[in-house]
């Protein structure tokens, strides 16, 4: 019982940082598309850059629902969380190498908190 509930707490922890992270995100679109329309970017760019930069955010949240899925499986939990700890990982490394520290470190908490219910489910 008390692996379950450990399973389930830091699936909620982890899904609700990925749906912050992608709130976090979001809000940031109309000041981003604002500037890319500013530049010298080519106009095909200017174009498709507010699709471009709502993905990421669009994932996070599927993710964030897809963790929020296996809370409601009673088979292959474990393999579930294991795949979104690892998407967000990647998620994670994409930011560091952006130079975004906090996204980075906020992402990683969060896959971290994934592999955590995945271990203790595994068990």
């Amino acid at each position: 019982m008390a692996t379950l509930k450990i399973t389930r707490i830091s699936t909620i922890l982890g899904c609700a940082l990925l749906v912050i992270m992608a709130l976090f995100h979001g809000s940031g679109i109309n000041y981003i598309s604002d500037l890319m329309q500013q530049s010298d970017a080519e106009p095909f760019l200017k174009e498709i850059f507010p699709v471009l930069f709502a993905h990421p955010s669009l994932q996070l949240f599927g993710l964030a629902g897809l963790g929020i899925v296996t809370l409601f499986m009673k088979q292959e939990i474990g393999k579930i969380l294991c795949f979104i700890a690892i998407m967000v990982c990647v998620d994670s490394l994409l930011a560091f190498s952006l130079g975004a520290i906090i996204p980075g470190i906020l992402l990683i908490i969060a896959s971290l908190l994934f592999v955590l219910g995945a271990i203790k489910h595994l068990r």
